[in-house]
């Protein structure tokens, strides 16, 4: 019995102390992830791309460069009287993404939006990070709207994954928050 339980100690240990992450580096930045994801290559045009793929082979993106995405999550509200004047002068718009409300002035647009924002430092910028309100249905994610300039503009990064699971969602928020820029 002392054997056993000096052997479940040990494999219990080992465990513990085994690195459950790995730091990955790209030209940019390094960060570190979950032994589980790979780094795999993407060619960009105008900016470094790449992406990581992670167990369950959901693909998280980053873009560094001048065009990147700002995740930002555009909503827009129509009031029904409104939309009926545009449909009477274009009646071919297509009116399925749209969200029709009877009065515009009693609806707050962001009750609409599917993911929430909040800003904090990391790696010494001020970072957006973007989140779903409800875990697999959403963005989740970091965007950098100023890192430097490059002879076509502002440098810019997003870093992010969609429809993430909640175990892949949490992973990446932890992931985000070890991004450490090369100066």
């Amino acid at each position: 019995m002392k054997i056993f339980t000096f052997c479940f100690l040990l494999l219990f240990l080992q465990n513990c102390t085994k690195k459950q992450t790995k730091r990955i580096s790209f030209s940019q930045f390094t960060i570190e992830i979950p032994n589980g994801w790979k780094k795999i290559k993407i060619f960009g045009i105008d900016s470094e791309v790449g992406a990581i793929v992670t167990e369950e082979n959901d693909t998280i993106h980053f873009d560094y460069g001048s065009y990147s995405n700002s995740l930002e999550e555009n909503i827009v509200v129509y009031d029904r009287e409104f939309l009926k004047m545009i449909l009477t002068e274009h009646p071919e718009t297509d009116t399925s993404e749209m969200i029709i409300v009877s009065d515009i002035n009693k609806v707050n647009q962001e009750d609409f939006k599917i993911n929430k924002v909040h800003f904090e430092s990391i790696s010494g910028y001020n970072a957006k990070i973007v989140s779903p309100k409800k875990s697999g249905n959403g963005l989740t994610g970091i965007y950098i709207d100023s890192l430097g300039t490059s002879s076509i503009g502002e440098i810019k990064f997003n870093f992010y994954g969609l429809n993430l699971n909640t175990k892949n969602q949490k992973e990446l928020l932890t992931a985000i928050r070890t991004i450490k820029f090369k100066k």
